[in-house]
């Protein structure tokens, strides 16, 4: 009897795991979370990446995640990508990731890595732009269409017919991160895709990154190592040793000095002088716009 009802919880089990996961159940609505990890664990070359790691993102959300180097974080971007193969239960827009999902999972992904040479197709930049709509087989109408909207939201219209190997570095990656959005993705993957851009450029993705979340309810995830780069996020995520250290919005997070000193991770400057400002009672919150604070005190 036991050995009966053992192989049947095994067979149940087994059809669990193969159709409950891959059906619409997690895409019915009643869940905001559009990636769900739970217990995740990674190991490279013997080392613990993740132990037991669970972790949710919310739709149409803009999530920093930081820490030192070696906590995993640009790992985490490669599993979600579907680049590394894990232990565990990882859902993204409702499709359990594995082998059998990876496909219709990355056309809801829009990944840009720190190298963008690496990511260039086309011989042009519109050509590179309307690779992907090409493979999804968009119309020509479509195509111009949607190439004509993206390249007015990062101001890269006088530049179409230029060949990427011969842009500077801070175009190159404004060009990749525009590239990445044209299809349309639910999740944008920033993996440290931030820094080549100089302050003019970064402000236009910044802008467009804003107006695109706003108009498609995009969810924004950002690895970064430049601190000043997470403010805007709603959320932000420390990671170190296997596990979330920190989790929380961009205030809470940045007032804890004495852990953040610790891992190396700097206090952004505007959030730095508005805690040293409020120990003086001249402010009474933390400010995340240096020019609301500017106003705030000429005001006072």
């Amino acid at each position: 009897m036991f050995f009966y009802f053992t192989l049947k919880s095994r067979v149940l089990l087994e059809i669990y795991n193969k159709k409950i996961y891959n059906i619409p159940m997690l895409r019915c609505g009643f869940m905001d979370n559009i990636i769900q990890i739970k217990d995740l664990n990674f190991t490279y070359q013997d080392k613990v990446i993740f132990k037991n790691l669970n972790l949710n993102i919310k739709k149409n959300s803009f999530v920093s995640i930081i820490g030192p180097n070696g906590s995993g974080k640009s790992t985490l971007i490669r599993i979600l990508s579907g680049l590394n193969s894990y232990d565990g239960y990882i859902t993204i827009n409702g499709h359990y990731l594995n082998k059998e999902n990876i496909k219709i999972i990355r056309r809801t992904l829009g990944v840009v890595f720190d190298n963008p040479d690496n990511q260039f197709i086309g011989q042009t930049v519109i050509d590179d732009l309307a690779f992907n709509l090409e493979n999804l087989s968009y119309s020509k109408e479509e195509i111009n269409k949607e190439i004509s909207y993206i390249a007015k939201l990062f101001k890269i219209e006088k530049i179409l017919l230029s060949e990427p190997s011969n842009l500077n570095n801070s175009t190159k990656q404004k060009v990749a991160i525009a590239s990445a959005l044209i299809h349309k993705p639910k999740i944008l993957m920033l993996d440290e895709s931030l820094h080549q851009l100089d302050n003019k450029d970064k402000k236009i993705v910044f802008k467009a990154l804003e107006t695109y979340k706003k108009e498609h309810d995009l969810t924004i995830i950002l690895i970064t190592h430049n601190q000043e780069d997470t403010i805007l996020s709603d959320r932000i995520i420390v990671i170190d040793k296997q596990k979330i250290i920190l989790d929380g919005k961009v205030e809470e997070v940045y007032t804890k000095e004495k852990i953040l000193y610790n891992l190396g991770i700097e206090i952004p400057f505007i959030i730095k002088l508005s805690i040293n400002l409020k120990l003086y009672d001249l402010i009474d919150e933390i400010y995340l716009d240096k020019d609301k604070l500017v106003n705030k005190l000429w005001l006072d």
